[in-house]
């Protein structure tokens, strides 16, 4: 199974300004609930390292992979950063999983 992702060059350099990474890292895309009882969800990202299955995204220096379990969340979406908001201006969206 393929998933079709995007991922802006300012996202993955925000990621290496804000949080540390340094090129080379491999960074895990992943979906969290917000919580019991809020059936909300959101993308969360930590340092791991690609396993056999995964899709891989490289840029800027930076490894991004998602396991196919999340592939559903993650297909079709974009990932950006709005240099206007610091630190809080990562953004991702997916028309795939809008309620329309």
């Amino acid at each position: 199974m393929s998933i079709t992702l995007s991922i802006e060059p300012a996202f993955s350099h925000a990621y290496q300004r804000y949080a540390g990474f340094l090129p080379g890292d491999t960074l895990r895309l992943y979906v969290r609930t917000s919580g019991p009882g809020t059936g909300g969800m959101f993308y969360a990202i930590e340092k791991d390292e690609a396993l056999i299955d995964d899709a891989v995204f490289e840029v800027e220096g930076l490894r991004f992979v998602i396991r196919p379990t999340d592939f559903w969340y993650f297909d079709g979406g974009h990932l950006s950063y709005n240099p206007l908001y610091g630190e809080y201006g990562f953004h991702f969206t997916n028309p795939r999983l809008d309620d329309n």
